[in-house]
């Protein structure tokens, strides 16, 4: 049985035991009855033959019928007076015994109803009892499946732990690293910047230089030009020369 569920077991009240109480009742108060009767009818038969005695001894043999005959009815009157006393007694203790074995089988019915009633709250409470043990081993086999699904998420969060420890660690290492980046980009931007600055005056400079080639050619051109003027005009005054 589940805790804080008691059955008290009920004292069970057969009817053979009290048919057979009451019969001893009737059996003990009859011979009650008798003893008494006996022991009263005992001093009248005494009395009765003692009188008997001594009438005779008294008169003669003619008077004896007559004395005798009014003592038998005197000893039958006061037998029928113990009789009647003895049967009102009786009839008392019958009428007595009576009632007690009403009030008995009152009782004994009232007993029988309310041994039922406790057998039907005691056959009430076993199948509530029973229940709650069911109802205890579903919720005792739910407690289980929930400790073993407790378990298993504590060594699962346990792992998810290492994991996000280890790409913790993953991110500030990728972190450094990406400073170290963008450091290095930093001073990659800057010498790019140097550089472009030296391209555009190598560029400037390279413009000027061209500008400046540019109008060395030309000065080349026209002195070139004023050579050959002068060549062929030396050639005009040797030809002319030669002529004359």
């Amino acid at each position: 049985f589940s805790p804080g569920c008691y059955i008290v077991p009920q004292p069970e009240f057969p009817a053979e035991p009290l048919l057979q109480a009451c019969t001893a009742l009737d059996s003990m108060a009859s011979q009650h009855g008798q003893q008494e009767k006996a022991k009263r009818t005992t001093p009248a038969l005494s009395s009765r033959t003692s009188v008997s005695s001594r009438s005779g001894a008294r008169g003669t043999s003619p008077q004896r019928p007559m004395s005798v005959s009014g003592l038998d009815h005197k000893s039958i009157v006061a037998m029928s007076q113990l009789c009647t006393e003895d049967l009102d007694a009786k009839m008392r203790e019958k009428s007595a015994l009576s009632k007690q074995l009403a009030d008995l089988k009152r009782g004994k019915l009232q007993y029988d109803t309310k041994m039922q009633k406790k057998k039907k709250e005691d056959d009430s409470a076993i199948v509530q009892t029973m229940d709650m043990e069911k109802k205890l081993q579903a919720l005792n086999n739910g407690n289980r499946v929930a400790t073993a699904e407790l378990s298993g998420l504590g060594s699962e969060n346990e792992r998810l732990r290492q994991d996000i420890d280890g790409l913790r660690s993953h991110l500030q290492e990728a972190t450094t690293a990406y400073e170290r980046e963008c450091e290095a980009l930093e001073g990659l931007k800057q010498a790019l910047q140097a550089t472009r600055k030296e391209l555009s005056a190598e560029t400037k400079q390279r413009d000027v230089v061209q500008q400046d080639l540019r109008a060395s050619r030309t000065a080349q051109t026209l002195m070139i030009n004023r050579l050959d003027d002068i060549e062929r005009r030396n050639k005009a005054l040797k030809n002319c020369v030669a002529n004359a």
